[in-house]
């Protein structure tokens, strides 16, 4: 293995062996892609393996001839089948990144279609704010950045910017409370503000500008929407597949959508999450799905703390 690089220097524990070792397959092979790009031998040997990868195979068998997947419940309100639908096809795309396929791959590229042609004629996909988002997140992932149906959903939400820099899905405010006059949500907006940091051209734009701002300056805060608002939120640090689980993060997800950013790496809030993040390594190496409860490692959090931590160290040396 490659004698270790800078941001190895960070953590207590080398995590790339555990990974590679132990970790599911597709953890496996992100680790390979990530951090060893040139190990042929490895990528090719990881790759026949995820082939025949019998997950990966039952999803994409799945699939239907419209890019989408069959929806179990029955939806009485087509708006609402819609948005299930929507949702679903968030859910089923994350779980093909995860699994390494490409837009090289036929499936992907019929499942781009069906998500592209969920949008509205505005740029607005489906559900709330931090959906939207997500969706964009995705687009990028899959390398369909500067694509006009991209973009056009990149204008949409950066209309609706509020003046402290952040974004409120009106929808997941309390019923006793003001839209108008309340702050923006913490969750919602970190997220959008994520989407934003990882395009090449708008991270650098006034609207990402404000939003940095806001994210800076709630990390740790206690979010007021329905959104994520239990208190000790910030220490979820894994996502899953579930409804909700494919916008968890907490405190790794603010450092992965602020690592785009050199600027804020001396910012005080920047510098905490990085050292709390740190902290919470397991002896075995790996990173805990829920900070303070979770006993044993997640393979999932762990390649993300390094990917992040990688990152970081690509823009100090850039």
């Amino acid at each position: 293995m490659p004698k270790p690089k800078n941001w190895l220097k960070m953590v207590k524990t080398d995590p790339l062996p555990v990974l590679l070792q132990k970790a599911p397959l597709p953890i496996q092979m992100k680790t390979a892609r990530r951090f060893f790009p040139g190990d042929q031998d490895l990528l090719e040997k990881l790759n026949l393996k995820l082939d025949a990868y019998p997950q990966r195979e039952k999803l994409l068998k799945a699939q239907q001839p419209d890019g989408t997947w069959k929806l179990t419940g029955k939806y009485q309100i087509e708006e609402h089948k819609k948005g299930m639908q929507f949702l679903q096809q968030l859910q089923r795309m994350t779980q093909l990144c995860d699994y390494a396929c490409t837009k090289e791959n036929p499936f992907v590229q019929k499942a781009l279609i069906g998500l592209l042609k969920m949008q509205k004629p505005d740029g607005k996909f489906p559900l709330l704010f931090h959906h939207h988002a997500y969706a964009l997140m995705l687009l990028i992932r899959f390398g369909l950045l500067g694509n006009p149906f991209v973009e056009k959903g990149f204008r949409w939400i950066a209309k609706r910017q509020r003046k402290d820099g952040g974004w409120l899905s009106p929808s997941m405010v309390p019923s006793n409370v003001s839209v108008r006059t309340t702050k923006s949500g913490i969750w919602t907006t970190l997220l959008v503000f994520e989407a934003f940091s990882h395009h090449s051209r708008l991270k650098n734009s006034a609207t990402t500008q404000k939003a940095t701002e806001f994210v800076l300056e709630n990390y740790l805060e206690h979010n007021h929407t329905s959104l994520f608002a239990e208190k000790d939120a910030w220490s979820f640090l894994y996502t899953d597949y579930s409804d909700s689980g494919l916008f968890r993060g907490g405190t790794l997800r603010f450092v992965e959508a602020l690592a785009p950013l050199p600027e804020v790496y001396d910012h005080p809030n920047f510098k905490k999450a990085i050292d709390w993040l740190i902290e919470q390594q397991l002896p075995s190496g790996l990173f805990p799905a829920i900070a303070g409860r979770s006993k044993e490692g997640d393979f999932g959090v762990t390649f993300r703390v390094a990917a992040a931590l990688k990152s970081i160290d690509e823009e100090n040396n850039s």
